[in-house]
């Protein structure tokens, strides 16, 4: 009996350990994704500037 509760116990603190270390890593992702969204959206503009402009740019140099 004192082996099975042994166990059980390890278990559940295992869980509990794993569970807030997970949280935490969740977080650190996130805030560093955060801090990194606005590059990424600037450069994102800037693709999406640069493929608009390719029609243009084509019709001249076909002419």
């Amino acid at each position: 009996m004192t082996f099975a509760a042994g166990l059980m116990i390890g278990l559940a603190l295992g869980l509990i350990v794993i569970g807030f270390l997970a949280v935490a890593a969740y977080q650190r992702g996130y805030q560093a994704a955060v801090g990194r969204r606005k590059v990424w959206r600037a450069e994102l503009v800037a693709r999406q500037a640069a493929v608009r402009g390719l029609p243009a740019l084509a019709a001249r140099k076909a002419s």
